[in-house]
């Protein structure tokens, strides 16, 4: 035993002395942990392995009149922790790497949404990317020149996810922002569509401007299409505006049936299966801007994603994997096309204490097949910053759901939190 300690202590060691080296090469052990207790009015029973423990965001059944009390994970952020490195290959060249995994504080799982859609009947289920994967949040290596720009294989995020981080009113709020939330939309959001694997991503800025694309690989055998998503970012920024457009597809991807809002709360899915799957073809496109003047910051956008059928059908009964589980393919027959769009900004009182607030408006267009309807968020969120590193906050969000598409479920929600975050 003391043997195994001592390994453990030079290994830490050594990281850290590397992180100190001043030849430009580095390994960084970091992480964030953010817990938060609060109340949501309508929700099933929480789960301990779904990413936020609630879901406060997506169309609840009427089933469940009473609120949940608990604590929930990550209000504000994910908890993870994830080893990160650089080194100096001269010549303005650089090699990287991050591994990152993300986990649920309370009971100290993995984040695994997979698990909680087979879980117990009446827990709260919905889609993620993050799906019991040990990195489930990042794995990728590359190369990054001065003026050439940075490529990076593995497993990383879309950039509909990184705008997302730097343009959401609620600075992608886990419990307080749809955008955040781990199951509301397509690839802007964080589902399964957020991160991808088998992925190359290259980005460059030159100047105020950047650009990127991405494409990963299907691996299907036969079919080099399937599977494949394919992703484009450019944009503008300085110290006070910013602008960025992003697109995103994907081929032939299987998704969870709640990706566009429906909640597993009413299936009595147990052990290893998840019910039905979808596969179809996913377009998603996305503006979103943002100005700061003295103490404020002012943003918004816009979101289209659309869902289409498949490129290549799937055989009638064809059962899939869904991240370890199992689950019935079934293609999808109609094109549902959604809009999102947001607003609000924060405003630093201090230079430790900064509000926000944001309006969101999710809308699904009626069509042959598909209901309509819309629903709307309302969110406020307090931070007071102790240190650089740890934070307390209180948030509010209030969601109205509207139109034929939620027939049959809750017509109001909310979620009410505070919670304290520690970055390390």
């Amino acid at each position: 035993m003391r043997r195994r300690h001592w390994v453990a202590a030079l290994v830490l060691g050594s990281l850290f002395d590397i992180a100190h080296a001043d030849d430009g090469n580095s390994v960084t052990l970091y992480g964030v942990l953010d817990v938060a207790v609060g109340v949501v009015e309508h929700n099933p029973n929480a789960s301990a392995a779904f990413p936020t423990t609630v879901n406060p965001v997506s169309k609840v059944s009427t089933q469940f009149q009473k609120p949940v009390f608990g604590l929930f994970n990550g209000g504000i952020s994910d908890p993870r922790w994830g080893i990160r490195g650089n080194e100096n290959l001269g010549g303005g060249l650089h090699a990287f790497f991050d591994l990152e995994s993300g986990f649920n504080l309370p009971s100290g799982q993995l984040n695994n949404a997979a698990a909680s859609l087979a879980g117990p009947k009446n827990t709260v289920g919905a889609a993620s990317a993050l799906n019991g994967q040990f990195f489930n949040r990042a794995a990728y290596v590359g190369l990054r020149d001065d003026k050439f720009g940075s490529i990076a294989f593995g497993r990383s995020t879309t950039f509909g996810y990184d705008v997302i981080t730097s343009y959401d009113p609620l600075f992608q709020s886990q419990l307080f922002s749809p955008l955040g939330f781990s199951g509301s939309y397509s690839a802007g959001g964080i589902t399964e569509g957020s991160r991808t694997d088998n992925n190359i991503k290259y980005t460059n800025q030159i100047g105020d401007f950047n650009f990127g694309v991405s494409y990963s690989l299907g691996g299907v055998a036969g079919h080099f299409g399937d599977g494949s998503t394919f992703g484009a970012v450019a944009g503008y920024q300085n110290n006070s505006f910013g602008i960025q457009a992003t697109y995103y597809q994907a081929r032939d991807i299987v998704h969870s049936g709640l990706l566009v809002g429906a909640n597993a709360i009413d299936s009595p899915l147990i052990g290893q299966n998840v019910g039905t799957l979808s596969l179809d073809n996913d377009y998603d496109y996305m503006i979103a801007a943002k100005y700061k003047f003295a103490n404020a910051t002012i943003k918004g956008g816009y979101e289209r994603f659309v869902i289409k059928p498949p490129s290549d059908p799937a055989p009638a009964g064809t059962i899939a994997d869904y991240f370890g589980f199992s689950g019935t393919l079934v293609n999808t027959t109609t094109t549902t096309s959604t809009n999102v769009y947001f607003f609000g900004g924060d405003y630093q009182f201090t230079p430790s204490f900064d509000v926000a607030a944001g309006i969101y408006d999710t809308q699904t267009e009626q069509s042959q097949g598909v209901a309509g309807g819309n629903q709307w968020q309302y969110s406020v969120l307090a931070d007071y910053h102790f240190t650089r590193r740890t934070d307390v906050y209180a948030g509010y969000m209030f969601s109205k759901f509207n139109g034929a598409a939620f027939n049959g479920f809750q017509s109001t929600n909310y979620i009410l939190a505070t919670g304290l975050r520690t970055i390390f």
